[in-house]
C-alpha cells in the first residue's frame, strides 16, 4: 500500500505540472490565402532542395517516426489531442508549410529534414533521425493583405527554442497521461504489436525523457543568466558551445547561458564575404557550416572510443553542395550581380509602389551617412571595383571586404561580440591537436602565413576551441574518404580556418535589407524608421510572432497579440542602443551619425525599399 500511494502521488504531482505546462498560449495563424516566393534567381527544384536536404543532424532528440507520432502537450479530456507534427500547430510556431514530396513524405514545414540510417559515432546505433536545416533559421515570411509572401535565405520569424521545449512536454505527456502511450506505441509499432515490443518502446521512451530531464536542468542552472530568445531569435553561438563542449563531449560545467540572442542573419551574398557571422569572427565557408551542424545536433564523438575520435555524422559534400547553391555558378565580379542566391526585390504589386523621387533624396542620404561602413550600393558601379574585392592572402578568388566595427563605436549590445573572447570551456580528455591561423594584421586582416598550434586545456577560449573542434572533424571527414588536398582545398573554399574574437560586428551590404526586420543583430528594433531614430525614440518593449508586415515603417507588425513574445530591451543581451543617428555633443559611443529629420527618415527608408 505505502508503494501504491507513492506512485499515485507522484502521477498526480506529474500530471498537476503537465496541467501547468499545457498553459502555453500560442499564436493563431490560419493558413494563408495566398502564397507568393520572391524571385531570388533559384530555381522550383534548388528552393525544394534546399528546405529539406540533411546536414547530417538530429535536432530533435527522437527517432523520426516517434515525431510523427507524439501528440500535442495539451490536455484534452473528451478526445486525442492533435499531432505534433501537425504542420497547423507547427504554424504556431513561426515554421512555413511545406507539401509532401520524396525529400519531405511527412509533409513538414520547411527546414524539417529526416536523416535516414543516422548512426550515432558514440553508440554505433542507426535510426531515422529528424533535424532542422539551413532552412528552418533562413526561410524568411511576411503577410499582407492574405498573401504570404516567401523569401529564400531571410530571416524566420520561428521560435525554434519555444517549440523545442514545447516537445520535451509532448514525450512528458506521453509517459504520464493516461491512455497516450496506447495511441502512441500504435502509431509507431502498428496495430497488433507484441508486448515485449510495447514495453521496449516504452523503456525507450523513458529514457529519452530521462535526457530531456538533463537538459532542462542544466537550462534551469543557468535560467538566471539567460534571456528569452522567442520568436525570430536564437543564441546560436551559445547553443553550439552548449550542444559541443556540454552535451556532446559530457562536460555539464561548460554550459552556459543562453545571454547573446540574434535575429537569423540573411544569406545572400554571404560566400562572398571576407569574414561572415555577426561578429566577423570566420573566414572559411566549410568551418562556419559544419560549425552549424555540429549545433543543430550532428552526431560527434568527443566522449566516446578513442578509436572514433572526431567521428560525426556531418556530410560535407552536402554541406558544399549547399554553399556552391548560394554562392552561384560563376564569380559575380564577372557580371557585376551575385550569381546564386540573390536578395528580393520590394513586391510594388503587393506592398505598394515605391515614391521614386523621394528614394532618390534618400540615395543621397545614404551616400552621406551608409555607405562608409555599408559600402556603396550592390547595383552600383562603385560597389564592383577592384578595391572592394581584393585577393585574400592564401586564395586564389577575391572577395568582398567589408568593414567590422568595434563594438566602441557601433555601441550596440555587446554580448554576442564577447561570447567567443569573454567564455572559456574545458577540453580535456577530448583531444585537441590541430592548427588554427589567426588574422594579421589583426583583428580583421588577412590570415597570418603561419598557424598557431592549439591544444586541450582546462580553460580555453571558445572562439579557438570551437574553430579546432570543427576542424578536426573535418579533418577526420577528409582522412576517412582520402579526399586529395586538391579537392579538400576547393571543398573548404579557398581559405584557410582563420578565426578572429575580436569584439565587433560586421556591416553587411544593405541589399533586401528591407525584408529582415526585426534589426541590429538581437532584433532590438522593430523596424527602419525606429533603426533611423535616436535610441530614446525607438520602443522600449514590442511583441515578435506576428507576421503582418508594416510597409510604411518596415518591419513586422509589433502591436500585442495573444501568443505573442514581448521584448523587453531593458535586459543584457536585449538592448536597442547604438547605431544611433542623434546630435550629442560631443559624440558619445553608438552615435554614427547626425540627427535625421523624419522626412529624412522616410526618404531614406524610400530608397532602402530599392536596394
Amino acid at each position: 500500500m505505502p508503494d501504491f500511494r507513492r506512485r499515485t502521488g507522484a502521477g498526480l504531482a506529474a500530471m498537476a505540472l503537465l496541467a501547468l505546462a499545457a498553459c502555453t498560449q500560442l499564436p493563431v495563424v490560419p493558413p494563408a490565402e495566398r502564397v507568393e516566393w520572391a524571385a531570388q534567381n533559384w530555381t522550383a527544384e534548388q528552393r525544394r532542395w534546399f528546405h529539406h536536404v540533411s546536414q547530417g543532424t538530429a535536432t530533435l532528440p527522437l527517432p523520426y517516426e516517434w515525431f510523427m507520432a507524439l501528440e500535442q502537450p495539451a490536455l484534452a479530456p473528451l478526445d486525442a489531442p492533435g499531432l505534433f507534427s501537425d504542420p497547423g500547430y507547427l504554424r504556431r510556431w513561426g515554421f512555413i508549410d511545406s507539401p509532401a514530396d520524396a525529400d519531405n513524405p511527412g509533409g513538414l514545414p520547411i527546414g524539417f529534414a529526416r536523416d535516414p540510417d543516422h548512426r550515432d559515432p558514440n553508440t554505433g546505433k542507426v535510426f531515422n533521425a529528424i533535424g532542422l536545416s539551413c532552412a528552418a533559421c533562413h526561410t524568411g515570411q511576411l503577410r499582407y493583405r492574405g498573401t504570404q509572401w516567401l523569401v529564400d535565405g531571410g530571416p524566420a520569424m520561428t521560435d525554434v527554442a519555444g517549440m523545442s521545449q514545447a516537445l520535451g512536454k509532448a514525450v512528458a505527456f506521453t509517459h504520464f497521461v493516461p491512455g497516450r502511450f496506447d495511441r502512441f506505441a500504435r502509431r509507431v509499432l502498428g496495430e497488433g504489436a507484441d508486448p515485449a515490443a510495447k514495453a521496449r518502446l516504452q523503456d525507450e521512451l523513458k529514457q529519452t525523457l530521462a535526457t530531456l530531464k538533463h537538459m532542462a536542468d542544466l537550462d534551469a542552472s543557468v535560467k538566471a543568466g539567460s534571456v528569452t530568445e522567442g520568436f525570430t531569435r536564437l543564441d546560436a553561438l551559445n547553443r553550439i558551445g552548449n550542444q559541443v563542449f556540454a552535451l556532446a563531449a559530457g562536460k555539464p560545467a561548460n554550459y552556459h547561458a543562453t545571454d547573446a540572442p540574434v535575429n537569423y542573419p540573411p544569406l545572400w551574398g554571404t560566400s562572398w564575404y571576407d569574414w561572415v557571422q555577426y561578429n566577423g569572427s570566420i573566414m572559411q565557408p566549410m568551418v562556419r557550416n559544419a560549425g552549424e551542424a555540429l549545433g543543430v545536433v550532428a552526431g560527434v564523438n568527443l566522449a566516446g572510443p578513442e578509436a572514433g575520435r572526431f567521428d560525426s555524422t556531418v556530410p560535407l559534400d552536402t554541406l558544399q553542395r549547399i554553399e556552391q547553391q548560394l554562392a552561384g555558378p560563376t564569380h559575380p565580379q564577372a557580371g557585376r550581380a551575385f550569381t546564386g542566391l540573390r536578395a528580393p526585390r520590394w513586391p510594388e504589386a503587393l506592398l505598394g509602389a515605391i515614391d521614386r523621387p523621394l528614394a532618390a533624396r534618400g540615395q543621397a542620404l545614404y551616400a552621406q551617412h551608409c555607405q562608409r561602413c555599408h559600402l556603396p550600393a550592390p547595383d552600383s558601379p562603385a560597389f564592383w571595383t577592384a578595391e572592394r574585392w581584393p585577393r585574400l592572402a592564401g586564395s586564389e578568388q577575391a572577395y568582398l571586404k567589408l568593414k567590422v566595427i568595434p563594438i566602441t563605436v557601433v555601441g550596440t549590445d555587446p554580448m554576442q561580440a564577447r561570447a567567443l573572447a569573454d567564455r572559456t570551456v574545458d577540453t580535456r580528455g577530448i583531444g585537441l591537436d590541430t592548427w588554427l591561423w589567426t588574422p594579421e594584421p589583426a583583428p580583421w586582416g588577412d590570415c597570418a602565413v603561419t598557424a598557431q598550434p592549439l591544444r586541450d586545456g582546462a580553460a580555453l577560449p571558445y572562439g579557438a576551441a570551437l574553430g579546432a573542434v570543427v576542424q578536426q572533424v573535418t579533418d577526420r571527414w577528409y582522412a576517412q574518404r582520402g579526399t586529395p588536398p586538391a579537392q579538400r582545398q576547393q571543398m573548404d573554399g579557398g581559405r584557410p580556418n582563420c578565426l578572429s574574437a575580436a569584439p565587433g560586428y560586421k556591416a553587411r551590404p544593405l541589399d533586401g535589407i528591407w525584408a529582415t526586420g526585426p534589426f541590429l543583430h538581437n532584433g532590438s528594433v522593430p523596424d527602419l524608421m525606429a533603426l533611423l531614430s535616436p535610441a530614446a525614440e525607438r520602443p522600449v518593449r514590442f511583441w515578435l510572432g506576428n507576421t503582418e508586415f508594416d510597409p510604411v515603417r518596415v518591419g513586422p507588425v509589433t502591436a500585442a497579440f495573444p501568443g505573442g513574445f514581448e521584448l523587453d530591451t531593458t535586459l543584457p543581451g536585449n538592448s536597442n542602443r547604438g547605431h544611433e543617428f542623434d546630435d550629442a555633443a560631443p559624440r558619445t559611443p553608438g552615435v554614427i551619425g547626425p540627427r535625421l529629420a523624419p522626412a529624412e527618415r522616410a526618404a531614406l527608408v524610400e530608397y532602402l525599399k530599392t536596394l
